[in-house]
């Protein structure tokens, strides 16, 4: 009975994982974007939002890398679908940050809803530490991910 509810848990958190970013509604560009995002601005990458509390601890921990991989996560393209309208994203690093300015960090909640923008930044910041160059974590994303986007 136990191996029976493992698997089906197993099955319900991968089915999850599979459509955290599927397009629900064939009109909408994507399921998450900027009508359902929730945003909280911090005094600076170092300072997680609280909006992320009910995410789990890997989910934290994997925003908490975002401040480190800044520079990289802006090169980075989104295969999640977020980039296909332009006014939504325009690369990885908006996925977990709206707007940075004079008065802190605009955080986003849209990695955390997906598991696609999280598994990027995850596989990023392993290839980093690494010591992958900007062109190779480029590289190993765009051949990961490309055409893993839901169609629209």
């Amino acid at each position: 009975m136990k191996r029976i509810h493992s698997i089906l848990i197993t099955g319900l958190i991968s089915a999850l994982l599979l459509t955290a970013c599927s397009d629900k509604d064939s009109s909408s560009s994507h399921s998450h974007g900027l009508d359902s995002e929730q945003y909280e601005t911090t005094a600076s990458v170092d300072v997680m939002p609280e909006l992320l509390s009910v995410y789990t601890d890997n989910t934290q921990a994997s925003y908490a890398a975002v401040g480190e991989l800044e520079e990289i996560l802006k090169e980075l393209k989104c295969y999640c679908g977020c980039m296909d309208n332009e006014k939504l994203h325009d690369s990885l690093h908006r996925c977990f940050i709206a707007e940075k300015n004079e008065e802190g960090v605009k955080w986003t909640d849209h990695g955390a809803q997906c598991g696609t923008c999280l598994a990027e930044l995850q596989d990023a910041k392993r290839l980093k530490d690494e010591g992958k160059s900007l062109e190779e974590i480029q590289e190993f994303i765009d051949n990961k991910y490309k055409g893993t986007a839901p169609e629209v």
